[in-house]
């Protein structure tokens, strides 16, 4: 095949060249239209040949098919899986990108993230089991808060805190579409 090609390629080189000579050699005048037609016609003969002698360009008894079909279907088999791999790892990622816009929303960054899920519904139990993260406040401008001794503000801030966590675990869990029990949050 890449013989015939070759040779192909080549005559229709070599078929411009004569006709680009024969087109330097002609003097201006009446007949140069006529015979710039026939060599534009040669060209396109040459071109086509090989496709009117198609028995010979497609000898179907040198083909064997069985070396190009099983080897890729190996192939294709290896390399389906290291994609899913690879697209499930960016999936997870993106959704750790995600679940981290929402969470500085509330004024949070997340410290430590550890998604659990399986992504192949061929197996068992696939989609999201767990979802364990570790927060921190982002402090970005320090305040001072006069010091009372009183049990009572504190247990005001732990209610509060609590509430943004209850909150922020609603989010996620409306942003997943999984169930809230699944969404564990910790405050460092």
């Amino acid at each position: 095949m890449i013989n015939f090609l070759s040779t192909w390629i080549g005559q229709i080189v070599i078929s411009v060249i004569i006709v680009t000579i024969f087109e330097m050699i002609l003097p201006n005048g009446n007949l140069k239209k006529y015979i710039k037609a026939i060599l534009g016609i040669y060209i396109i003969y040459c071109i086509i040949t090989p496709f009117v002698n198609k028995d010979k360009l497609f000898d179907l008894d040198k083909f064997n098919l069985e070396k190009y079909t099983t080897n890729n279907l190996t192939q294709s088999n290896i390399n389906q899986e290291s994609m899913d791999k690879r697209l499930e790892k960016l999936y997870i990622e993106e959704l750790e990108r995600n679940i981290d816009a929402k969470i500085k929303e509330y004024g949070y960054e997340i410290y430590k993230c550890k998604i659990d899920a399986n992504l192949n519904s061929n197996k068992e139990n696939p989609g999201i089991h767990n979802i364990n993260l570790t927060v921190k406040k982002v402090d970005k401008n320090i305040e001072v808060d006069k010091v009372e001794i009183s049990n009572t503000k504190s247990n005001q801030k732990e209610e509060n805190k609590d509430e943004i966590i209850e909150e922020i675990k609603q989010q996620i869990a409306e942003y997943l579409e999984i169930s809230k029990d699944i969404v564990n949050i910790k405050l460092k």
